[in-house]
């Protein structure tokens, strides 16, 4: 069976967690799509599209597949949407790829049965041998049923030279309408894998550990084609993106041979401390590099230790103080509440980000992943407060709803502590804020106490319409941020 006519789909996820997602991965599958001259279009429902429009879409383009790039986040709404879908469009075969069904594997099609096929981990090459009719069963990647049985073909080998896969180029993704090039950042992927083994973590189930990189070289390709195009923020998306130091210095050496130093870029999904330097922060912030976020976790070695990080806190904190010492825009992410963490051990954590001239610090409510070391050790002492497919869906990370507790931190305890990070963290901002803002004088920290506020970073600033109104506003109050 081939398929000629594909429909890319991001669909809507409802809550306050996830207003607009846009989906680096799905912009991958499109431009493969495209260089193998395979029909395609896309839908992207969380940017506001209606329901009624898309099914219009279907009717006029008459697909013979559609994909969906589905998160574990409100999976319950996701497989309801499939539900409709398929009872308004019984005839249309639906795939779906994204990292909820490599974290899940063969429970989705067995949960949501109105799905016809699943692909797990890389999707470009496993889409392309579906559409281009290769026998179902040897798709390597494919999740299939046969005579009512789920069926995986087992893992694909994973594309080992990223520079032979064409960036995407959101050719048919309306960019205008989801992005504001003044305050967002495109993502760049320059990177995928994880090799590190930290035990809350499921990046490695849903893109693997075998770390793979794009060459500078090809990475500047793409930072020049959008910056002719308008765009100067971008984001480096990656989950080790300074994992190989040398390639970080010599992108940056590049980036200041063709005078693309004009950018403003960051690494806002986080880098490890020990995998950089004083040198190549200099270099990087020369470079254009003006934000970098730290996974920090914990604020000692005992509880770094039980998470397996592999990092040492005088490391983190000295590359934090240096990070500041050269003007980044410095964010510290930590989790709340791992197995050996007490309220003494948190107290630490609690330091650190009070210590430094960040720009902010986010703890987390931690989330047991399916297939993580940390999920096995709940589940066999038998911690769990919240079922895990009730937990998942709703993804509490940043919300007081405890989903275990641990005999140093039982569940009246953890409520505490976590009410009183979120304080701390909304002590970091508006404190950055007022920096930032030190020229209002006196307004200062009224405008970095609202700015902060749960109501107005929550509701506000996820309306699209209300978000571009703030941001129009606030810009000319800005000045152009030399420090942390």
């Amino acid at each position: 069976m081939r398929y000629n006519n594909v429909l890319l789909v991001n669909p809507s996820y409802s809550g306050s967690r996830v207003k607009v997602v846009f989906c680096a991965g799905l912009g991958y599958i499109a431009e493969s799509l495209e260089h193998a001259v395979i029909n395609y279009d896309i839908i992207d429902l969380s940017s506001g599209t209606s329901y009624e429009y898309f099914t219009s879409k279907i009717t006029e383009m008459q697909p013979d597949l559609i994909a969906i790039s589905m998160m574990t986040y409100r999976y319950k709404e996701s497989y309801a949407f499939i539900n409709t879908l398929k009872n308004d469009f019984p005839q249309i075969p639906v795939v779906i790829g994204g990292a909820h069904i490599s974290l899940m594997r063969e429970r989705v099609l067995y949960d949501c049965d109105d799905i016809d096929f699943g692909i797990v981990l890389e999707g470009e090459e496993t889409l392309i041998e579906l559409c281009q009719g290769t026998p179902i069963e040897e798709i390597k990647g494919l999740i299939h049923k046969k005579n009512d049985i789920v069926v995986y073909n087992g893992d694909r080998p994973f594309l080992k030279d990223l520079d032979q896969r064409p960036f995407p180029k959101y050719k048919k993704f309306h960019l205008d309408e989801i992005f504001n090039k003044d305050v967002n950042a495109l993502p760049i992927v320059s990177s995928r894998g994880c090799p590190f083994g930290c035990t809350y973590c499921p990046v490695k189930y849903a893109i693997g550990r075998n770390f793979r990189a794009r060459t500078p070289e090809n990475i500047v390709i793409e930072l020049k084609y959008w910056r002719e195009k308008g765009y100067r923020r971008f984001s480096f998306a990656d989950d080790n993106f300074t994992l190989m130091k040398e390639r970080v210095y010599q992108l940056c050496e590049l980036l200041k041979k063709e005078g693309l130093t004009d950018l403003l870029l960051s690494c806002d999904n986080g880098i490890r401390a020990d995998r950089v330097d004083f040198y190549l922060l200099k270099l990087m912030r020369e470079a254009g590099f003006y934000r970098i976020a730290f996974g920090v976790e914990a604020g000692n070695n005992k509880v770094l230790t039980a998470l397996k990080k592999s990092e040492t806190i005088e490391t983190i904190t000295e590359r934090v103080q240096e990070a500041c010492d050269l003007g980044y825009e410095v964010d510290l992410f930590f989790l709340v509440g791992a197995p050996t963490e007490t309220l003494e051990d948190l107290e630490d954590s609690f330091r650190i980000a009070l210590e430094y001239p960040i720009a902010a610090a986010y703890f987390y409510n931690i989330i047991p992943f399916p297939h993580t070391e940390l999920y096995r050790w709940i589940k066999e002492n038998g911690r769990f407060l919240i079922e895990p497919d009730d937990y998942l869906d709703f993804y509490p990370i940043l919300d007081n709803i405890p989903v275990f507790e641990t005999p140093e931190m039982p569940l009246n305890v953890r409520k505490k502590a976590f009410k009183k990070a979120f304080a701390i963290s909304r002590i970091t901002q508006r404190r950055s804020w007022t920096k930032r803002l030190s020229h209002l004088r006196i307004l200062a920290p009224w405008v970095a106490y609202i700015y902060t506020a749960p109501f107005f970073q929550n509701v506000i600033l996820r309306n699209r319409f209300l978000n571009k109104i703030v941001y129009k506003i606030a810009k000319p109050l800005l000045k152009k941020k030399k420090s942390c």
